[in-house]
């Protein structure tokens, strides 16, 4: 039988303990059939006639604000990168918890110079030190702030060889020794130094911070718009020595036969203008903006997704929004689904019914691909939303050769639609 655990004992829970006479019984203890039993991992410990363990748990590892880290490159968004926290620099390696494991480097916080997209100056699988500067909603880092900061390690994506730093060639600081791929990172002060750095390094200086690329690197970058898999220098191709593959050359165009390069563009997004729904500024968006629909300019937008949008801010845009869906309603008319009707129904005489009522932009009849007969209902559609509305209302239980038809507002979800559309099969002869 095993001997009850004296003070100094190291215990886990259900392990029991030897109490004395006049102990009581604190943190730690429970008492369970007279007997004395640990509940916690820990040390047996006795202060001041009371019994208790002192718990030895190491507590969950939580990042804090201003940590520096070392990750690796998870993914490449279009503005971001996101990288899995390996661990914290300077404190004890512990599990982090679920929500500590991830963070997001924005594009304009990874190095001091032009950088469209992520994927022009990180790769997946690089590893990198950043220092967290938020973590609410979402945790976020950046490596331009210091020079230690950035590209810390990276493979070359064609044959896997450690890449080197390089400043032999304009607009490229890393380079394989193997083959003859060339390309361009966020690099740390110890790049290939691992994590302890020499006080004489220089090799962040390699980034060219603040200076302009040149204009026959400007061709290898991401263009305005893109997602990091489509710009030449990405993983999905070798690197910008290589011929461009088959399949990527219908997103990134024509290639030159004399360098096996990519250089044709892409035609860049028409933009439309339009007024912010959230602070009513000016902005340009890559689409046309309907009307009742957010339309926000990139601060907006930041502060939205960042989840830094104030309940007022949100109310006020709710507002505006709710306004101009009213305020377009006129404009863009009202589409009606009429069903039940009978199947020698033509267009022309659902344009006498309906028109009566006011002015038409469209009938259609809906009908059968392979036979060309009517399916037995209809779209009406009319240039004014009043006028569709005094239809309903004035066509309410019309019958149409004998027949009475169904008529109601369109459903873009198309679930009542179908459901008329049944009905209207069903009652007819």
């Amino acid at each position: 039988m095993i001997s009850p655990a004296d003070v100094g004992t190291f215990v886990v829970p259900g392990t029991t303990l030897k109490i004395g006479e006049g102990d009581n019984t604190g943190l730690g203890v429970a008492v369970s059939d007279g007997r004395a039993i640990s509940t916690v991992v820990g040390t047996v410990s006795r202060e001041d006639g009371v019994l208790f363990v002192k718990q030895k748990t190491d507590p969950i590892r939580e990042i804090e604000i201003g940590d520096t880290v070392i990750g690796e490159v998870n993914r490449i968004n279009a503005k971001t990168a996101e990288i899995k926290i390996l661990f914290v620099e300077g404190k004890p390696v512990r599990t982090l918890p679920a929500t500590h494991q991830f963070a997001d480097i924005f594009v304009a916080k990874i190095v001091d110079k032009f950088m469209p997209s992520p994927g022009d100056a990180m790769r997946k699988r690089d590893i990198i030190r950043a220092r967290i500067e938020q973590l609410s909603p979402i945790i976020r880092a950046e490596c331009r702030s210091r020079d230690d900061l950035g590209i810390i390690h990276a493979i070359c994506p064609a044959c896997g060889q450690d890449l080197v730093a390089s400043g032999d060639v304009p607009d490229v600081n890393v380079v394989c020794n193997r083959c003859d791929y060339i390309g361009f990172r966020a690099l740390s002060s110890g790049f290939g130094h691992g994590y302890d750095i020499p006080e004489d390094s220089n090799i962040s200086e390699l980034n060219r911070d603040g200076e302009k690329w040149s204009s026959e690197s400007m061709q290898f970058i991401s263009k305005d718009g893109e997602r990091p898999y489509l710009s030449p220098l990405s993983d999905h191709r070798r690197g910008s020595v290589h011929s461009i593959p088959k399949d990527a050359e219908r997103f990134l165009g024509s290639v030159h036969k004399e360098s096996g390069r990519g250089g044709g563009q892409r035609p860049r997004r028409e933009m439309h203008d339009a007024k912010c729904t959230m602070c009513g500024d000016d902005t340009k968006l890559p689409f046309k903006p309907t009307p009742g629909a957010p339309a926000r300019c990139s601060d907006c937008k930041e502060k939205v997704d960042n989840g830094n949008a104030s309940a007022e801010e949100l109310a006020n845009e709710r507002t505006n929004l709710n306004a101009a869906r009213e305020n377009a309603k006129e404009t863009m008319g009202m589409k009606i689904f009429v069903g039940g009707i009978p199947y020698a129904t033509t267009e022309e005489q659902l344009s006498e019914l309906f028109g009566a009522h006011g002015e038409l932009k469209e009938v259609h009849i809906a009908k059968d691909k392979e036979t060309g007969k009517s399916k037995g209902f209809a779209f009406i559609t009319y240039k004014s939303h009043k006028s569709g509305s005094a239809a309903l209302v004035a066509l309410k239980g019309t019958e149409i050769d004998g027949r009475k038809i169904t008529i109601q507002e369109s459903n873009r979800g198309g679930g009542k639609r179908q459901n008329n559309r049944n009905r209207g099969r069903g009652n007819r002869r």
